[in-house]
């Protein structure tokens, strides 16, 4: 029948190995967009706690 047919196996093999590709694809792209909103945010607290010391110290700068 068809499940012992050698071109069927090949093409079954081929269909897996393009999803796999696919999904690794998929994997990459999601780890690298985790990464960019992880350094946006890292950028952000960084900004936020350099503005806050920035006030501080104008705060207690003594213009004379």
């Amino acid at each position: 029948m068809l499940l012992n047919d050698p071109h069927l196996s090949e093409l079954q093999t081929q269909v897996f190995d393009i999803f796999m590709e696919l999904d690794s694809e998929t994997q990459q792209l999601e780890k690298k967009a985790a990464s960019e909103r992880n350094l946006h945010a890292r950028r952000s607290i960084e900004e936020h706690f350099e503005k806050k010391q920035l006030r501080k110290e104008l705060i207690e700068y003594d213009f004379d």
